[in-house]
């Protein structure tokens, strides 16, 4: 019995890209392969800041933290993946401290202060005159799908979140789940043309021209920092500059003749454009042995 077909080894963020040496192995003549395409270069020509956006979404108020799968969303089913932003007022400094699930750039008002994650648990909130509000953006960045804790996955924050001792309370919680239905809130008149110096995290919105029949290419995102790409609507998926993986496949099938949509979520920094072309790059390679 077949109980799982093995490839090779994952990839991991900031890892070199894994393969095996197939050289004793006889192959068969590998298939043609399918024609590729390198597009015209896209600058997104429009801006929207996640700061900017919250006005368009409806938050969940609550006392204390709720994880993304007990938000009370998408029908009593909670959110299953993307993006969930905690707001809370703070009137002090102190060594923040919380159990992040997977990833989570903490906020002082709109400056970013740093990052926790799993082996980050506390960072340290710097002095601050009055109110300001503390937000911390959390990245689901995926689940497993064996172990015995299969079903005890929880993303976002879990349990309380303390500044030194003390419990904070009183959230706004924002489910950004970046279906196509979260963008359809953002109508034309909600985007600005991008600024010479953006507030991050943000939305950018282009268009990629294709012409005359579409085909499969690779997204190229050279000085963007770390994100995702949507085409048409479509979670095409994320990137981040610690590599191994430096292209994005974007298979033909998802373009349309003409000009298609392409939205990106960026969370620190922003590149000059996007670039198509038939190469991919998957980082510098690492025989398993």
């Amino acid at each position: 019995m077949v109980m799982e077909y093995w490839t090779g080894w994952f990839d991991s963020w900031g890892g070199p890209h894994n393969i095996l040496d197939s050289s004793g192995v006889p192959l068969p003549p590998p298939p043609d392969l399918l024609p590729k395409m390198s597009y015209e270069p896209m600058t997104p020509a429009f801006y929207l800041s996640l700061w900017d956006a919250l006005q368009y979404l409806e938050p969940i108020r609550s006392e204390k933290p709720i994880n993304m799968e007990n938000l009370p969303v998408n029908n009593g089913n909670g959110q299953s993946f993307g993006y969930i932003l905690y707001e809370t007022a703070i009137a002090s400094s102190g060594v923040l401290r919380g159990l992040v699930r997977d990833r989570g750039q903490v906020f002082l008002n709109t400056v970013s202060i740093g990052f926790m994650d799993y082996k980050t648990t506390k960072i340290v909130i710097p002095l601050t005159q009055g109110f300001a509000m503390l937000r911390i953006l959390v990245e689901n960045c995926g689940r497993v799908n064996y172990g015995d804790n299969i079903d005890d996955q929880r993303k976002g924050l879990i349990g309380n979140l303390y500044l030194d001792d003390s419990p904070l309370k009183k959230f706004k919680i924002y489910s950004l789940d970046l279906k196509k239905s979260f963008f359809n809130r953002f109508g034309v008149d909600k985007w600005t043309p991008v600024p010479e110096v953006p507030v991050f995290p943000a939305f950018f919105l282009g268009g990629l021209s294709v012409s005359p029949t579409p085909l499969d290419t690779f997204l190229k995102l050279e000085g963007w920092e770390k994100g995702v790409v949507f085409i048409n609507g479509r979670n095409l998926g994320r990137y981040w500059n610690i590599g191994p993986q430096k292209t994005l496949y974007l298979p033909g099938v998802w373009l349309d003749k003409g000009m298609n949509q392409v939205i990106i979520f960026e969370e620190v920094v922003s590149g000059p454009m996007i670039q198509s072309t038939d190469i991919p790059h998957l980082g510098r390679n690492q025989y398993i042995i």
